[in-house]
């Protein structure tokens, strides 16, 4: 999904680096708000934990391979605004040091991974954790992936003259690197609600009710 530079024309890739820094910025400004000392450490260790993912390519086909991207695990587990910072971080620090996405093309990986995966994985995961928590999780993490990567898609059929097969490999090979992703996901979730680090939506939903 890290798009590399020389792809994007500079009408598509100048906007999307200006809407990138406009919602990191009203991230920063959330998160703020809410950041806890206490939560830092598990801010820090699951940005860690995403970045060695996103570090690790798997094969999906003949010379096809994909990475997972986290941004719907760390939606579920911190909610949109630190999740954004996270994400915008881990994409921004992979394409300084080890070329992972191009610096021109940068505002239009955070974009499409902070932003675009990110917002649309919590929003999913919301309207369904309550009835289904655990169709949740898998839910919104493949939206969430197929978000940024329908992002990434059309960036570059604005920019380069790609038709529809081009948007259609897109698709499958992040449909099927999602689902990846969505088992990987649910388990560390569940990980998490396991050790009461997280709760589930029904203690949170229990927890509103008794106060």
């Amino acid at each position: 999904m890290h798009i590399p530079d020389g792809v994007l024309k500079a009408e598509v890739w100048v906007p999307l680096a200006g809407a990138s820094v406009v919602s990191v910025g009203i991230a920063a400004h959330a998160a703020n708000k809410r950041l806890e000392d206490e939560s830092i450490p598990l801010v820090g260790l699951m940005g860690a934990f995403v970045f060695a993912l996103q570090m690790l390519n798997f094969p999906l086909a003949a010379g096809i391979s994909d990475h997972i991207v986290g941004a719907g695990l760390l939606a579920i587990v911190f909610g949109p605004s630190i999740a954004v910072l996270c994400m915008a971080a881990i994409v921004t620090i992979q394409a300084l040091l080890f070329g992972d996405g191009g610096i021109a093309a940068l505002g239009a990986n955070v974009f499409n991974m902070a932003v675009l995966s990110t917002l649309t994985a919590y929003l999913i995961y919301k309207a369904l954790s309550r009835w289904l928590p655990h169709i949740a999780v898998v839910v919104a993490t493949v939206v969430g992936v197929l978000a940024g990567s329908t992002g990434a898609a059309v960036w570059v059929m604005l920019s380069q003259p790609y038709g529809g097969k081009f948007f259609a490999a897109m698709t499958l090979t992040h449909l099927v690197s999602g689902a990846v992703e969505a088992a990987v996901t649910l388990a560390v979730v569940e990980a998490l609600r396991a050790a009461r680090l997280v709760e589930s939506p029904r203690m949170e939903v229990a927890h509103v009710q008794d106060n």
